[in-house]
């Protein structure tokens, strides 16, 4: 699962020289970088989770992996940007293989057992980030911008190594089905019949087109908009440590609690952080330590709700958890990729389209969720 944030969150500090290198004459030609990367893990989590289900899961995310490898050795040695996006996107191909870590955590667990899960996952998960942008920013100014891509080889290929070591197969084989097209289509609608794969795995789309629009404006609003420079890193460094603490303690949250009332909670949390944001920048009340301190506790209320969506909308698809894996994965991933990309375009030079989108984006996830919890 880290792959697919270190593989956005290094590279961060290098978009402008990115852009410069590749000859690009738009200034958020860059960001698409990340956004082609993102589709591609999107179309590959869609694909993948049907072979999961009768294959297994270990087999594919190995095969992702060193998809992954390969291009990230050769995207330094791209002449243009065409070449980098396409190359990015292979990337994306392979790394969206890794999607089917949900899968893996359903095999095992169900219900607020797995939120747990997931909630740890996601603590070990959210601290790359706090590494990932002050690597990529040492490594630019030491060596150049390819040398990020080459990083991110090394660290693919590392996991690529302790994956083939360490993960075993968890689909038990009485639930491993035909593949055929009969076969997918049945399991798709299987998820498509149930209310709360549906709401919940919508809510969840939602929340992940905010963070992906956070990802994208991350480097011009903190470093531009509020003056921060090459500081910018530590700023998503403290961001990321806020979230892998909030993680920790959603774990003993929805131990007490169950995993329907921290959602709740936390997307009720969210919009109200969200309309403070929007409210401080209305009034012109929006220095950077106001907006700092609220982007982190929505961030953290990001984290609690969607360790607990997924677990949720995923409780009663244990027979078809690959394919809903791959399903959620590919769905959420386009949707939120489209939605994040937006807010990222929408770039004035201030923070405007960053907070209102965190705050339209949570409102549409609050919503989402009161309709799966809708009884008939």
């Amino acid at each position: 699962m880290g792959l697919n944030s270190i593989s956005i969150d290094i590279m961060l500090p290098a978009l402008p020289e990115i852009g410069q290198a590749m000859g690009s004459t738009l200034p958020n030609l860059a960001q698409l970088s990340i956004g082609m990367f993102l589709v591609g893990a999107a179309v590959s989590a869609f694909l993948i989770g049907p072979v999961a289900d009768t294959f297994g899961r270990r087999l594919p995310i190995l095969a992702g992996l060193a998809v992954f490898v390969l291009a990230a050795l050769l995207t330094p040695l791209a002449p243009n940007m065409e070449c980098l996006l396409a190359l990015r996107l292979l990337q994306g191909l392979g790394v969206g293989t890794t999607r089917l870590s949900q899968a893996v955590l359903r095999d095992r667990y169900a219900g607020s057992e797995m939120a747990e899960a997931m909630s740890m996952s996601l603590m070990v998960f959210l601290i790359l980030p706090v590494l990932a942008p002050l690597i990529g920013q040492a490594i630019l100014l030491l060596v150049g911008w390819q040398a990020i891509f080459l990083t991110m080889a090394g660290l693919g290929a590392a996991v690529l190594a302790w994956t083939w070591i360490r993960l075993p197969e968890t689909l038990a084989p009485e639930n491993r089905r035909e593949f055929s097209l009969g076969q997918i289509f049945a399991g798709l609608r299987t998820i498509a019949a149930d209310r709360h794969a549906v709401g919940f795995g919508l809510s969840a789309m939602f929340l992940l087109g905010a963070l992906y629009g956070f990802i994208a404006s991350a480097q011009p609003v903190y470093a531009d908009a509020f003056g921060l420079g090459a500081l910018f890193p530590l700023a998503m460094a403290a961001t990321a440590i806020v979230q892998s603490a909030s993680a920790f303690v959603c774990t003993r949250l929805i131990r007490r609690m169950g995993a329907l009332a921290v959602a709740s909670m936390a997307l009720r949390a969210y919009c109200g952080l969200a309309a403070a944001l929007v409210l401080a920048l209305c009034l012109h009340l929006l220095p950077f330590a106001v907006f700092l301190v609220l982007m982190m506790a929505v961030m953290a209320m990001f984290t609690w709700a969607d360790a607990t969506l997924g677990a949720l909308s995923m409780s009663n698809l244990g027979k078809v958890a690959g394919t809903a894996a791959s399903a959620f994965g590919a769905i959420q991933a386009l949707g939120a990729t489209v939605l994040g990309s937006l807010i990222g375009q929408f770039y004035d030079g201030t923070p405007s389209a960053l907070v209102w989108g965190t705050l339209l984006l949570g409102l549409a996830a609050l919503c989402a969720s009161g309709w799966a919890r809708e009884r008939r």
